[in-house]
């Protein structure tokens, strides 16, 4: 089981057939994805582009929950790698913002302060950006359980996934990311 970035160029869901990823995106949407949701690896790389398609489960607790078709921009190769990366924690602390605002309404204190919550990494189906504020803000959709699907803004920025720092366990070496990659 690992997390992993890349570009998600199509995401079609299974119930109701919609694409998760805008058409003006050309380049696709980052995500950090969960090894532990996915099956079929097809490689559709060519010579110059790596690319893959898989099957994406958001829960796979659930038997009625069909899954997801995703391309993204990783070959099958540098995918299958993904999932035999240890992680040196099976938990990480997060900033989660109360109420899903990053911002009060009040003039004179303006922002909420960020909850230090902790989750299982497997628990975790995506990462993927805020829209109004790309650079400090991400949602992050993971389960409670087995149904209970939460869905967090979380005080991170994407893209420093691989150099950002927490204390989630003791154990953490100098220089691992939240995710324990070093």
């Amino acid at each position: 089981m690992g997390l992993f970035l890349c570009n998600v160029l199509k995401w079609q869901d299974a119930r109701d057939s919609s694409n998760r990823v805008a058409k003006i995106e050309d380049l696709g949407r980052l995500f950090i994805l969960n090894t532990n949701r996915i099956t079929d690896i097809k490689d559709l790389s060519t010579l110059t582009v790596p690319k893959c398609s898989f099957q994406y489960s958001d829960n796979p607790g659930s038997r009625r929950e069909g899954l997801s078709y995703l391309e993204i921009n990783l070959s099958a190769a540098e995918l299958a790698a993904e999932f035999d990366y240890v992680h040196a924690s099976n938990a990480v602390t997060l900033p989660i913002v109360p109420f899903n605002s990053p911002y009060k309404g009040n003039p004179v204190f303006p922002f909420r302060t960020p909850v230090n919550t902790t989750i299982a990494l497997g628990a975790i189906t995506y990462v993927t950006r805020y829209n109004p504020d790309p650079s400090n803000y991400v949602w992050i959709c993971y389960y409670k359980g087995s149904f209970k699907r939460m869905e967090v803004l979380v005080s991170l920025e994407v893209e420093m996934y691989p150099t950002l720092t927490s204390t989630t366990t003791s154990e953490q070496g100098e220089g691992e990311d939240v995710f324990g990659r070093g």
